[in-house]
């Protein structure tokens, strides 16, 4: 699979800011419930429901009458709150009066977002954007199960190699569609708002108060998950 490409990747970098005007955390949580919704999104949440259903305790289980089928919902719940959490205390470590003062086009560039052709650009960078959600988070989650020794299986198909997740991502095929699209449209807004996007990318990534930055982020982020893993009969590995 061909890596993004710079512009791209700044493109999928810049979505958080682009989230709608509603709580942040709520915002978050919605976009990652909607890439589940997606193909590639179904996939990894029945390969989750596969990896709860084979470490959770039986015994534990049948004490909650939880069933075995119902694992998978209550879990991507999980993941997606957690990965709200994840997303949103990410972006809180940018520095807002910083961003606002090294990059003055931000108003610009929301007024953009309004015009034909970017929307269109944008509604065909979605699954792309939502393989990106779904990748991070996931990637995330098993890092810290593996470092908490929380007994589940890997699920990220970056960490297990699965071929047939791989092949699921919608990552290549959008990119294609994008750089075509990209060649048939010589729109000036469309143009000027990827080159602001790389710009926003840059900036909110020199934006980071480093000095915000918790002691072993951003998998820190993440500690608490035991318990609600608990309630789904997840343990931890002896």
């Amino acid at each position: 699979m061909r890596r993004a490409t710079p512009l791209i990747a700044a493109l999928l970098l810049l979505a958080p800011s682009l989230a709608p005007a509603q709580p942040a955390q709520d915002a978050q949580a919605a976009k990652i419930r909607d890439a589940f919704n997606s193909a590639y999104g179904k996939a990894l949440s029945a390969e989750f429901g596969k990896s709860l259903r084979d470490n959770a305790d039986p015994a534990c289980l049948a004490s909650k009458g939880i069933e075995a089928g119902q694992l998978e919902a209550r879990g991507r719940d999980v993941v997606i709150k957690w990965g709200a959490r994840l997303i949103d205390g990410t972006d809180a470590l940018i520095d807002q009066n910083v961003y606002a003062e090294k990059f003055p086009a931000a108003a610009e560039l929301d007024r953009l977002q309004q015009n034909a052709d970017v929307k269109k650009y944008l509604a065909l960078a979605a699954p792309m954007q939502q393989a990106k959600i779904l990748d991070t988070v996931l990637e995330q989650f098993d890092r810290y199960a593996l470092v908490s020794r929380i007994k589940l299986t890997a699920v990220s198909p970056l960490a297990t190699g699965n071929d047939e997740l791989l092949r699921k991502n919608p990552t290549e095929a959008t990119e294609a569609a994008l750089e075509a699209f990209s060649k048939r449209n010589k729109s000036k807004a469309l143009t000027r708002f990827l080159d602001l996007s790389e710009q926003a990318s840059a900036v909110r990534s020199a934006s980071i108060a480093k000095d915000k930055v918790p002691p072993g982020a951003p998998l820190s982020l993440l500690k608490g998950i035991e318990a609600d893993l608990a309630g789904l009969c997840i343990g931890s590995r002896r």
